[in-house]
């Protein structure tokens, strides 16, 4: 882990527990690494902006976080990482932190399970990726223990959100179908992809997802990952809607990878 100090990135260990910190006042940004090459960069750094805004925080200079990425992969091979920047706000010092670390790819499909919770549309973080991450954590755990790989919550107003770590896509009379933004859920980097490709937004209620015929986890280590059970009720993992979603989302992939081609270090942006 690595912590912007006067001017430059230096190895830490530590966090100081400071009072934003203990409240959770901070945002951050999880990316994928894939062949050295940090997935839709510019889009998460986008949205890191966006999420500073909502929480009125100063948000770190594009240089600033290309350069700690730089510095975290210097002399490394990445052939799947995952890269997680984390700001907290703080006057006079800021605390600004990046990891990187190996991950193994996800299953080629997963479970879920309603939660029994819901998500808060409302709420003043609604939409910013907040390190205040409790409520989250807890859904996600509560499906894991019962065998299940994601939860998905619904709002306030009976209308599907999101799981608890990802955006959600569904097949409903052959067209694919995503929460709209007015539900509560984060507007994901895999989410605003997607979008690209025919996925309509539309309030899903209870029997909505009741039709379903297929459906896919949404985000930046998942990509879209497409989900063979909810609760007990099998889905068609090979339907031609949702595999015309996974093909064009890959084809984006890799001409990111293209457009990020790692130039030689002498000539990196810093």
């Amino acid at each position: 882990m690595i912590q912007w100090q006067g001017g430059e990135w230096v190895e830490t260990t530590v966090i100081e527990a400071n009072h934003e910190v203990v409240t959770g006042q901070g945002v951050f940004e999880t990316l994928l690494v894939s062949d050295q090459v940090p997935q839709f960069f510019k889009l998460h750094w986008e949205r890191l902006h966006n999420s500073c805004e909502r929480l009125g925080v100063r948000a770190p200079a594009f240089s600033v976080i290309w350069a700690g990425f730089d510095q975290l992969l210097d002399g490394r091979v990445c052939e799947r990482g995952r890269l997680r920047i984390t700001l907290f706000g703080g006057v006079p010092q800021q605390l600004l932190i990046m990891s990187l670390v190996d991950v193994e790819p996800w299953p080629r499909s997963a479970s879920v399970i309603i939660s029994p919770w819901t998500r808060n549309a409302n709420s003043a973080i609604t939409g910013v990726k907040s390190v205040s991450y409790a409520e989250n954590a807890l859904a996600l755990k509560w499906a894991k223990d019962l065998g299940f790989g994601e939860t998905l919550l619904f709002n306030s107003v009976g209308h599907l959100a999101e799981a608890a770590t990802s955006n959600i896509l569904v097949v409903l009379d052959g067209e694919v179908v995503t929460p709209p933004l007015h539900s509560g859920c984060l507007p994901g980097i895999t989410r605003g992809l997607i979008s690209e490709f025919g996925v309509r937004e539309a309030d899903i209620d209870a029997s909505g997802l009741d039709r379903a015929t297929a459906a896919a986890l949404l985000s930046s280590t998942r990509g879209v990952q497409p989900i063979h059970a909810i609760g007990e009720r099998e889905l068609d993992v090979l339907n031609a809607r949702l595999r015309q979603v996974m093909d064009s989302y890959r084809a984006q992939v890799q001409q990111d990878k293209k457009n990020w081609a790692r130039p030689p270090k002498e000539s990196r942006p810093v």
